[in-house]
């Protein structure tokens, strides 16, 4: 099948990449400019995407990317033929997923809310999860397309049902580290010489999550994977969409401050770092 792609960043450049692999003619369109990926074409806009593929991902920054590289100069929407569908993968929220495709559909093409749980490395071993929301019947369609890029789709309802379970899915994700990061600190500081792999073993059952960022919470936090500037991207779509609350309030507050630090783009668990630096 020919299949678009638009925005081949750290995560939607495996994603194309796997698709090509499982056989699909792939035909890409960045913002900047990038190498093309193995298997993959380049075309010289996202109109042009859409005039060679009936159907193409969208997956880039913020809500507002979204919509210029759909209906900007020479975006998807000038080139698509009716009928196409449009496959958003961003994580915008479920407010302007809705306007998305209220769009979208009123243009005359068809949409399908699906953001992704997963980070970097899950996208290139093709284990991501797909978050779900639209006609489950187009859904089924593609599923041929969803296989190389995940281990599971999930449709959760209509459109926007997807968008908020991916900012549920996220906001849980950031808390967890959160909590661990106050956790591993104020142990760290009443014994210095704790092991952290033996407390990892410890609290295995109760969050994997935690496990598997211990050490780097409790040490330096690599650069890349699930960045701390998309977490905070996050937290604060968070409170725009579902309003204050005072757990997530507490992490955004820890997330803002790890910005200001200038950690936006290490790992989430730099958190470890930023509690320490906070006390």
């Amino acid at each position: 099948m020919d299949v678009g792609f638009i925005g081949l960043g750290a995560m939607g450049r495996p994603m194309a990449v796997n698709l090509a692999k499982a056989g699909h003619r792939v035909i890409a369109w960045n913002r900047s400019s990038v190498e093309a990926p193995e298997g993959v074409e380049l075309v010289d806009s996202a109109a042009a995407v859409g005039d060679q593929a009936s159907v193409a991902f969208v997956r880039v920054s913020a809500a507002d990317a979204v919509e210029e590289v759909v209906f900007g100069e020479r975006g998807w929407a000038s080139g698509a033929k009716p009928g196409s569908v449009l496959i958003q993968s961003s994580t915008i929220g479920p407010t302007a997923t809705e306007r998305l495709s209220a769009r979208v559909e009123a243009a005359g093409f068809r949409f399908l809310d699906a953001p992704v749980s997963g980070s970097v490395k899950p996208a290139e071993n093709a284990q991501l999860v797909i978050l779900g929301g639209g006609d489950p019947a187009l859904f089924d369609r593609y599923q041929g397309l969803f296989d190389p890029i995940s281990k599971r789709a999930v449709v959760f309802g209509p459109v926007g049902s997807g968008s908020t379970a991916k900012l549920g899915v996220n906001s849980f994700l950031v808390s967890v580290i959160a909590a661990a990061s106050e956790s591993i600190s104020w142990l760290s500081e009443r014994d210095p010489d704790l092991d952290i792999a033996t407390f990892a073993s410890v609290i295995e059952r109760i969050s994997p999550l935690a496990v598997g960022r211990a050490e780097s919470i409790a040490g330096d936090a690599p650069a890349g994977g699930f960045s701390l500037r998309q977490a905070a991207k996050d937290m604060e779509l968070v409170g725009e969409e579902f309003g204050s609350t005072d757990v997530m309030n507490a992490v955004m507050s820890l997330t803002r401050a790890g910005l200001e630090l200038g950690y936006g783009e290490l790992d989430v668990s730099c958190l470890g770092s930023v509690v320490r630096e906070k006390s």
